[in-house]
């Protein structure tokens, strides 16, 4: 299981630099019901940085910061 809330181009990198690093976990992972992964963050188009759409999705909030859960379990 990988769980991770991976920077976001506020405080720690650019967004091209965060957005970068979203395609590169998607590349990477390979999320299913074996190896699920859970990743936060407030960028719009994650799925389409990841190059996957979410099994699941939920709104939070990271201190003041509206954020997704993106939840990848299929």
């Amino acid at each position: 299981m990988v769980i991770c809330n991976p920077p976001y181009g506020e405080r720690m990198l650019e967004v091209k630099e965060a957005e970068q690093l979203y395609k590169i976990l998607g590349e990477k992972l390979a999320p299913d019901k074996d190896s699920p992964a859970y990743i936060i963050s407030p960028h719009e188009e994650f799925e389409r940085f990841f190059g996957k759409k979410a099994d699941k999705k939920r709104k939070l909030y990271n201190g003041m910061m509206k954020c997704n859960l993106y939840m990848y379990f299929k």
